[in-house]
C-alpha cells in the first residue's frame, strides 16, 4: 500500500484534479474534518472547456505578473533564468501549466475553476473517482488557506516580490499537499501520524517526489519546471516539519506568519526559529527604481542564486536586481547582493563570474566585503556609475 500510495502523491503533485458537478460541499467538508477549521462562506465552481483553457491561463497570468507577458520573457532572458534556445516563452510556461491543470483556485475572485477533461498527465493514475476528490481536496484547501487566513491578499502583496511569493507559494502548496496525504491515507485506513514516522515511507516520499517531473515536457525549459516543483516538494518538507512540531495548530501559526523568503523554505531551522519569536513585521520589498528605463526591480532570493550557480548560492542574505532598457529594447542589468560573510561572498562572486562567462556575457563584477555586485549589458555609462 505505502509504495502505491507514494507514486500516487508524484503523480499527482504536480496535476490539480477538481470536482465535477455543481456544488463543492462534499469535498468542502471532507477539508474541515482533516484540517479541523472551517469554511467561512461557499466556495464558487466555475467549470471550463479545456479549449477555453489557453485563454484564461493568459489571463490568470497577466492579472498576476506586475508588467506584460512579453517584457516577463525579456526579464527571464536578461536574468540569464532562461537561454535562448525557446524562442515563444510565454507560450512554452502556459503549455506546461495546460498539460498538468484539471483545475485550479483563483484567490483574487475567490473561484474554483475545474476543467472538464483530464490532461493526458492524469491517464492511468487511478480510479477516476478517487483521484477527483483526492486532488479536489489539495485545490480547496487553497480556498481555506485564502478564507481563513487571507493567503490569496498576502500573495497578491508580493506580487512584485518574485522571492517572497515563491517562499509563500511553498508554504501554501506543502499545506494543501499534506492535506491531500493525510485524506488518502484516511481512505486507506491509516494514520498519517504513523507515516510521518516511518523512515522508510518518507524515503519512499522524498524519492517520488524527486520523480514528479516526469510529467513535465522534456523541451521545456529547466526554470519553469524547477519553479513549478519546488513549492510543492519543499513546501511539503517545511510544512512535514511543522505538523511534527505541532500539529495543524502549528500549521495555522506558520499560515498566520508565513515564510519571508525561500532561503526560510530551504533552511527550516530558520523559519522555525523566527516564528518562536515576536517581531516586527517584514519590510515591504522597495521595487523602485530612479534609474532611466527601468523596466524592473526584482527580488530573487536563495532559490534563484542556486538555481543559477549551484551551492554557491548558499549564504545569501539579501538582493536588488535592477533591469533596464534602451530606447532599441536592449537590457541593462544591474546586480546587488549580500551575503553571510566574506568567504560566501567570494564564492558567489567567483562562480556567478563564471556562470555568466559560459552564457557568452560580458559582465563586471565587483567585491566589497560580504557585498557582490555584477553589471552588463547595452549601457556602459549606467554600468560604470553603478559600480563606482
Amino acid at each position: 500500500m505505502s509504495r502505491r500510495f507514494l507514486n500516487l502523491v508524484a503523480a499527482l503533485l504536480l496535476v490539480s484534479a477538481g470536482a465535477r458537478g455543481a456544488s463543492l460541499e462534499a469535498e468542502m467538508k471532507t477539508v474541515e474534518k482533516l484540517r479541523g477549521l472551517t469554511f467561512e462562506r461557499p466556495v464558487v465552481l466555475q467549470t471550463i472547456t479545456r479549449a477555453d483553457l489557453p485563454n484564461v491561463l493568459r489571463a490568470q497570468m497577466e492579472k498576476s505578473l506586475p508588467y506584460s507577458p512579453d517584457d516577463y520573457a525579456l526579464i527571464l532572458r536578461a536574468l540569464q533564468l532562461v537561454d535562448g534556445g525557446t524562442s515563444d516563452l510565454v507560450g512554452s510556461m502556459l503549455d506546461l501549466y495546460q498539460s498538468q491543470l484539471l483545475a485550479f483556485y483563483d484567490p483574487l475572485t475567490h473561484t474554483y475553476y475545474a476543467i472538464d477533461t483530464p490532461p493526458a498527465a492524469a491517464a492511468g493514475l487511478m480510479d477516476g473517482d478517487m483521484l477527483r476528490e483526492s486532488v479536489a481536496v489539495h485545490e480547496l484547501t487553497h480556498a481555506l488557506q485564502d478564507q481563513r487566513f487571507h493567503l490569496g491578499v498576502r500573495d497578491l502583496a508580493l506580487q512584485k516580490d518574485t522571492d517572497g511569493s515563491l517562499a509563500l507559494h511553498a508554504l501554501m502548496e506543502g499545506e494543501a499537499t499534506l492535506v491531500m496525504i493525510d485524506y488518502v491515507l484516511d481512505r486507506a485506513g491509516q494514520k498519517m501520524d504513523d507515516m510521518l514516522g516511518n523512515p522508510e515511507l518518507m524515503s519512499l516520499l522524498k524519492s517520488s517526489l524527486g520523480g514528479s517531473d516526469k510529467t513535465i515536457d522534456p523541451s521545456t525549459p529547466k526554470y519553469f519546471a524547477e519553479s513549478l516543483k519546488f513549492p510543492y516538494a519543499y513546501g511539503l518538507k517545511l510544512v512535514i516539519d511543522g505538523y511534527r512540531r505541532g500539529g495543524w495548530k502549528m500549521v495555522d501559526r506558520m499560515d498566520e506568519n508565513p515564510p519571508r523568503s525561500t532561503r526560510e523554505i530551504l533552511h527550516p531551522s530558520e523559519y522555525f526559529d523566527r516564528l518562536g519569536k515576536a517581531g516586527a513585521p517584514p519590510t515591504p520589498f522597495d521595487d523602485t527604481s530612479r534609474l532611466p528605463g527601468a523596466l524592473t526591480v526584482e527580488h530573487l532570493g536563495e532559490f534563484h542564486w542556486r538555481f543559477l550557480v549551484g551551492d554557491a548560492g548558499a549564504g545569501w542574505v539579501d538582493d536588488r536586481v535592477t533591469v533596464t532598457q534602451n530606447l532599441q529594447c536592449d537590457p541593462t542589468v544591474l546586480v546587488e547582493t549580500r551575503w553571510e560573510n566574506a568567504v560566501r561572498a567570494q564564492a558567489f562572486r567567483d562562480a556567478y563570474a563564471d556562470f555568466l562567462r559560459g552564457r557568452g556575457v560580458d559582465a563586471r563584477v565587483a567585491i566589497d566585503g560580504t557585498r557582490v555586485r555584477a553589471a552588463y549589458g547595452a549601457d556602459a555609462k549606467m554600468m560604470e556609475s553603478f559600480l563606482r
